[in-house]
């Protein structure tokens, strides 16, 4: 009996080498209209990660128009160091939001575990002097795993993200989605 619309976007990524392959120093132009300077070439999922909410948010793509977004990636092993194997990292935007996906998981044995979600420490994690942000933190020991989901969120549109009524949550699975039991 679900009626509100779903949409699902895949945020899809290889990290492989080659001719085309993104090299440290590169600077790529987000679909956000952002630069980001590759600092980590096996950060890529963050990459298509920001690129996917930065489509969704678009006030230009007539498709689509989310009051909530969760984006969802095995996406960096510090997850593990904060939440362990069974537990999903959660970065979110609204304590109300994140503490329903806790309860959610609980309901449906997907754990997550709420991660700090503070853009004003960690935005400063990515300060590049050539672009607008690098793809990895400076510091690997502040809390990587929720910088990556900030990363993420610094490509949301700023008209959607100041909107009432629109939520945003990062779950780093990167534990549960390698589980072999």
């Amino acid at each position: 009996e679900f009626k509100t619309p779903l949409d699902l976007v895949l945020c899809i990524a290889e990290n492989a080498i080659g001719s085309g392959a993104i090299r440290p120093d590169d600077i790529l132009v987000a679909k956000s209209g952002k630069t980001v300077e590759i600092n980590n070439t096996d950060a890529e999922g963050r990459l298509v990660l920001g690129d996917g909410v930065a489509y969704c948010t678009d006030p230009e793509n007539r498709t689509m128009n989310p009051k909530v977004i969760v984006d969802m990636a095995t996406l960096t092993g510090a997850q593990m160091i904060a939440t362990g194997r069974k537990h999903a990292g959660l970065v979110c935007d609204n304590e109300d939001m994140e503490t329903l996906l806790v309860k959610l998981g609980k309901t449906t044995g997907d754990l997550v575990h709420p991660l700090p979600y503070a853009p004003e420490m960690f935005k400063s994690e990515f300060s590049s002097k050539v672009a607008d942000m690098k793809n990895s933190v400076a510091d690997r020991a502040n809390a990587q795993s929720s910088c990556a989901g900030q990363f993420i969120a610094n490509h949301l549109n700023e008209e959607w993200s100041k909107r009432e009524d629109t939520r945003w949550a990062h779950i780093d699975m990167a534990g549960p989605g390698n589980l072999k039991d």
